[in-house]
């Protein structure tokens, strides 16, 4: 009895000093960042810190903490191979684009691989399963997955309220950083005084800080920022950790970062403006508030953070970027309400009608029917929509093409889009919805705003073994380029010798690595299967050497 006592007093005693571990560094390389928590990325926040490795991969990942490997995640995108390591005090680490994991773990992955017959696996384990210390080595710093250059990637989550930590702000990481942050750009926006009011820009600060000038602003307007963060010894452009915007005295606008929940960072399309930022702009944080933004748990904001000049008089708008230490830029200017200010004349060419955010929203034009469920729209808008060709079945085009809304507008949801089209007997299977441009592709049936019509695909993937001399073997690597002209590829299988083999899909690559524990030395024959969206199909089988 004793024993057991003694037995059970040791585990609490072991459990409750892995709850006060103080986090270590993941790696031993010099403390530096690429990016930082809570930067803008377009859709979405960055939910930890990216550490610097000198652009290099291989070197060794610590567990921060003591706890177990609760999660694996392999896919060619995301965090390619992401660890989850889940700790006694209620959080789990993340370490993501990893080169490889642990043995014993990067064993257990490849047999469920192969199990599953699939590259991407998402595999969750039990404490027994795969427990690590503080300290040990759970694998090394990679490239994978959507990954420009080899880092670290690196958060930690409250597990119980699913919300992503700041451990630089928290302090348990203290880099050196006593720079302030910089402004890139500074942007004003009027709004017309329509019943559903378009806004347009009138201002674009390039040199934000070197304006001397009185700014005319009509009536109503608002303000957007492109600001970042510098820390010494790096030049990434990092987060901002709160941004605040003042007409004289009055705080009209205030975000801050603070940690955020995986949910509500979707909403950052409604905080930034949404315009500048689509198609791989910068992202400038703007002071109007939208109704539908659930981010206003960490908004302060007066008159929706308009600016409203109600005189003629003088006025100073000041804006504020202040970074998770404290570090403080400041820019002001000097602004005075000029009626002068006209709308851009709206195309008539498109029929319009305003769309409620809070309302489900459809319209119904011929053969054509777009339906968008309440809440995905962030604020009202003037939806427009157009007929803008007739079907050309030269292109493969089968139905009329239609633009749908402005894809300046972003939305949180996707709507339903119908579009009716004349599709010849015996292909119903080969026709798919797609973004019309120059090149069509794939969309789907759930769309956002945009320009879309029905298309054929009858022709199957092409596959182009990518070896060097006329060999089909690299090394030990088989690299193989497949592409659809259409519907786009959906699946690649690789079989060697007749059996699944382990390989990855990315962008139009094949990769596979032969191994000696799968593959013996000799000639083999491969073989690819290669899939798209329409269900056309190419196969193509070779023999080689290894």
């Amino acid at each position: 009895m004793k024993r057991t006592l003694a037995l059970v007093f040791a585990l609490s005693w072991c459990i409750c000093a892995w709850a006060q571990e103080t986090a270590i560094r993941p790696l031993d390389v010099p403390m530096s960042f690429s990016g930082t928590y809570g930067e803008l990325r377009h859709d979405h926040f960055h939910s930890g810190v990216d550490w610097r490795v000198g652009g290099k991969v291989g070197d060794d990942i610590h567990a921060i903490k003591s706890g177990y490997v609760s999660r694996v995640s392999v896919s060619p995108w995301g965090y390619g191979n992401g660890l989850y390591i889940t700790h006694p005090d209620g959080t789990t680490s993340v370490y993501g684009h990893m080169l490889r994991f642990f043995d014993s773990l990067a064993r257990r992955v490849e047999q469920e691989q192969y199990a599953r017959e699939s590259f991407s696996v998402n595999l969750t384990f039990g404490p027994d399963d795969f427990p690590v210390h503080q300290g040990d080595v759970v694998g090394q710093v990679g490239n994978t997955g959507s990954s420009a250059g080899p880092h670290l990637h690196m958060e930690i989550r409250d597990t119980e309220k699913d919300l992503t930590l700041n451990y630089i702000s928290r302090g348990v990481y203290k880099p050196l950083d006593k720079m302030s942050p910089q402004f890139h750009r500074v942007a004003f926006y009027a709004l017309d005084s329509r019943p559903v009011a378009d806004s347009w820009r009138i201002h674009n600060l390039k040199n934000p800080t070197a304006v001397r000038d009185t700014l005319k602003l009509p009536r109503r307007s608002y303000v957007a920022v492109d600001a970042t963060d510098r820390q010494e010894g790096t030049g990434a452009k990092l987060a901002v950790e709160e941004y605040r915007v003042w007409l004289d005295d009055t705080l009209l606008f205030s975000f801050k970062v603070g940690d955020m929940p995986f949910d509500a960072g979707r909403y950052i399309k409604s905080l930034i403006e949404y315009r500048e930022s689509r198609g791989g702009g910068r992202d400038l944080v703007k002071s109007q508030v939208d109704p539908n933004n659930l981010l206003a748990d960490r908004v302060e904001c007066h008159n929706d953070g308009l600016i409203i000049l109600d005189d003629t008089a003088v006025h100073t708008v000041r804006i504020d970027a202040v970074d998770e230490h404290g570090n403080r830029a400041t820019v002001r200017y000097k602004v005075r309400r000029d009626d002068g200010f006209q709308a851009p004349a709206r195309d008539t060419s498109y029929d319009t009608t305003p769309w409620l955010w809070y309302m489900q929203n459809m319209v119904s034009d011929g053969d054509m029917t777009y339906y968008l469920p309440a809440g995905a729209l962030y604020n009202n808008i003037n939806f427009t929509w157009k007929k803008m060709a007739d079907a050309d079945p030269s292109r493969g085009i089968v139905s009329e093409v239609w633009r749908i809304g402005s894809p300046d507008i972003p939305l949180q949801v996707p709507g339903e889009l119908e579009i009716a089209a004349r599709i010849p007997e015996g292909l119903e299977d080969k026709a798919y919805m797609a973004n019309f441009g120059e090149k069509l592709t794939y969309a789907g049936v759930q769309v956002r705003f945009g320009t879309y019509c029905v298309a054929l695909d009858t022709v199957a993937p092409t596959v182009q073994f990518l070896g060097g001399k006329g060999e089909i073997v690299s090394g030990s690597t088989i690299r193989i380029r497949v592409r659809d002209n259409a519907s786009g590829v959906s699946d690649a299988r690789v079989e060697i010798d007749g059996k699944w083999y382990l390989s990855m899909l990315r962008r139009d690559i094949v990769s596979l690595e032969l191994k000696e524990d799968r593959i013996r030395r000799g000639k083999h024959e491969i073989k690819i299967l290669v899939t798209d969206n329409c269900g056309n199909e190419t196969c193509e089988i070779r023999e080689f050497s290894y």
